[in-house]
């Protein structure tokens, strides 16, 4: 039986003689995404959280060795037999949540490499970029899309990774008489069914928004811009442009070309790296700089690009225009 380990019982980790005898096999990652996450002196991953591959090892394991490391993970974790992205298949530990002592103090680690914590930490707890809204009403239905001002807006999920200030989510359940909270992410099936149902030619765009950042869920955005770029519809994004960040190794914008998008509409909100930290409360260090860089990658690339900011004190409108004018994007204060 193959085991995946990707923390301390890893090679040369303060858990690793627990492995007895077991047989090393290889180093390797996860074929699906997960989110790791640091909860001090260990790690955890999620198993319905999607942010990385996992990097760890891989070792053939007698089953009684493996029941004893069932006691030693403890009532925290389960065990799932998951794909590798070398083709095989091994049991893997999870979270069943992230233990409620541990919350104020678990780090995302975007990377999936544990060895990363020290050097990847995240701003804010895990919490902020995997949050959603719980005790939804009774009879709630989902909202996957709606129209606003002769656009369709997707709406594929409600993780984020910044906590701005100034969110609508804070305020209301939605825009314009939508409940944007979702019960659970639709997927790219129930995207497409939901779109095929629509006569899409009598929109001017159809756009990437709701009540998350839409990047978290990168493949699935990627999968409905192809389907809509093959009947010639007009693609925009709507983004805080850390799409590096949450999906790390990949080349985004590349991506994002291939698949056909038309336009990106970046969430500059701040002049300056200390106000928009101060603003957003970005889950992840190097936000501001990794924003910048996606809007200049995506003009770069030929995608019709705009900055936004959102008219709040402190914000320079004027000083933030001038960003956009010098980057060669288009500019918007809402």
């Amino acid at each position: 039986m193959y085991l995946f380990v990707y923390g301390t019982l890893k090679h040369n980790c303060v858990g690793h003689q627990l492995m007895g005898n077991a047989t090393f096999i290889c180093s390797t990652r996860t074929s699906r995404k997960y989110a790791m996450v640091d909860l001090g002196p260990f790690p955890g991953v999620v198993h319905d959280k999607h942010i990385s591959l996992i990097t760890g090892e891989i070792y053939n394991i007698e089953y009684g060795l493996l029941c004893k490391l069932d006691d030693y993970e403890g009532k925290w974790y389960f065990r799932s037999e998951v794909p590798m992205e070398n083709g095989m298949t091994a049991q893997m530990y999870f979270l069943k949540d992230i233990p409620s002592s541990k919350k104020d103090k678990s780090f995302l680690i975007p990377s999936g490499i544990w060895e990363d914590k020290m050097d990847e930490k995240a701003k804010g707890t895990v919490e902020n970029i995997l949050c959603t809204k719980k005790n939804l009403s009774p009879g709630h239905q989902d909202t996957l899309a709606y129209e606003v001002h002769n656009n369709l807006y997707l709406n594929i999920t409600n993780r984020c990774s910044a906590r701005c200030t100034f969110c609508i989510r804070d305020m209301a359940d939605g825009v314009y008489g939508y409940d944007l909270w979702l019960s659970r992410e639709p997927t790219l099936e129930d995207m497409i069914t939901h779109l095929r149902a629509l006569d899409l030619k009598k929109y001017k765009e159809i756009v990437f928004t709701g009540f998350g950042e839409p990047t978290t869920r990168f493949s699935v955005l990627l999968s409905i811009t192809a389907w809509l770029h093959e009947q010639g519809i007009k693609v925009r994004l709507d983004t805080n442009g850390h799409a590096a960040l949450i999906n790390p190794g990949t080349d985004v914008v590349g991506e994002l070309i291939n698949a056909g998008m038309d336009a990106v509409s970046v969430s500059l909100n701040a002049q300056n790296e200390e106000l928009y930290d101060s603003l957003c409360k970005p889950v992840f260090a190097g936000s501001y700089q990794a924003m910048l860089s996606f809007a200049r990658q995506c003009i770069a690339a030929g995608i019709s690009t705009r900055l936004t900011v959102v008219k709040v004190p402190d914000v320079d409108i004027e000083a933030c225009e001038k960003i956009a004018k010098d980057m060669g994007a288009s500019f918007f204060a809402r």
